[in-house]
């Protein structure tokens, strides 16, 4: 049973059931498991038929890149790979296209002569503003049916639950107990 929005009732309000028949705190456990899972699996969809369609457009890797570097400001690439959480070969062949485009450029650190900062350029910034005004184009499509309260609380909702995932993620990829559970019981795209 679901409200206007498509909102699942808590358990416990009303006596309504979570998709499944469920009315445990378990069963709500796992519909927003599966939720999450059918979440991740439309998100690869879409970036799919995106990088389909790109051709020689900016991927979405390259710009988490781009938009890091003009957050965080002048960066090495070993800076940025840990950033990005991402090994410094691969974060370095992207710099390079970034380079050679055009959307990133070397400088002299001036701490240390022998070594580049990277620095987003101007055609960098337009293509970072570009990508920023579709995204929200899309987000406010996705969303154009919802009130402005409705909006809030998700947001609240969603920071909560994002903050709530990567906090015990950490913990469970850093606990040995749960070795054996995080390699063999996970879900696909639950760690992700």
């Amino acid at each position: 049973m679901t409200d206007r929005t498509g909102a699942v009732p808590v358990a416990g309000q009303g006596g309504a059931a979570f998709p499944g028949g469920g009315h445990t705190p378990e069963a709500g456990v796992a519909s927003v498991a599966d939720s999450v899972i059918d979440l991740l699996r439309a998100v690869r969809r879409s970036k799919a038929r995106l990088v389909a369609e790109a051709s020689d457009n900016i991927d979405s890797a390259t710009q988490v890149l781009l938009r890091t570097v003009a957050a965080e400001g002048p960066m090495r690439a070993s800076a940025l790979a840990t950033s990005v959480q991402s090994d410094l070969s691969t974060v370095s062949r992207q710099v390079a296209t970034l380079v050679t485009r055009g959307l990133l450029e070397r400088r002299a650190d001036p701490v240390d002569g022998r070594a580049s900062l990277l620095v987003v350029t101007e055609a960098g910034q337009c293509v970072i503003a570009e990508h920023e005004h579709a995204r929200a184009a899309f987000f406010e499509q996705v969303l154009s049916d919802w009130t402005p309260d409705e909006l809030r609380q998700f947001a609240r909702q969603l920071e909560r639950f994002t903050t709530a995932y990567d906090t015990t993620h950490t913990q469970w990829m850093t606990d040995p107990k749960r070795h054996s559970a995080r390699t063999n019981d996970l879900e696909e795209g639950s760690t992700a």
